[in-house]
């Protein structure tokens, strides 16, 4: 078994209502050597928590429709409170201020972003 084959899949938890992001940023996520898991909505997102599912770090887009980014975090925290999460969006909210007070292990990472930015927040 080569050290490849041994090693453990870390996967980063995506959630976004946007298809091509899902697609270009869930290639990115791959490309730095995690294994991307795609949710469209909050609630999508929540189920594979509740069904185990243990990301090193969920990316939240704030703005979709459903719970949205703002009610989804509260419910992260409640299953995962040590997860860290990093809040995406493409224009000033100030809910993401609160938001990032209020919440341990949160940060923002603004829209647009490209490999970089990325590779920066996952470390």
């Amino acid at each position: 078994m080569s050290a490849e084959e041994s090693r453990q899949e870390t996967f980063i938890l995506l959630v976004d209502d946007d298809t091509l992001i899902l697609e270009s940023v869930g290639a990115l996520i791959s490309r730095l050597g995690y294994t991307p898991v795609r949710a469209t909505t909050g609630e999508e997102a929540l189920a594979l928590l509740e069904v185990g599912l243990e990301p090193a770090l969920v990316i939240l887009d704030m703005d979709m429709p459903g719970l949205g980014g703002a009610r989804t975090l509260p419910w992260i925290r409640a299953l995962r409170p040590d997860l860290p999460v990093v809040i995406s969006t493409g224009g000033h909210n100030p809910k993401v201020e609160e938001l990032l007070r209020t919440f341990p292990h949160i940060s923002l990472l603004p829209k647009p972003y490209g490999f970089r930015e990325l590779k920066e927040r996952l470390g």
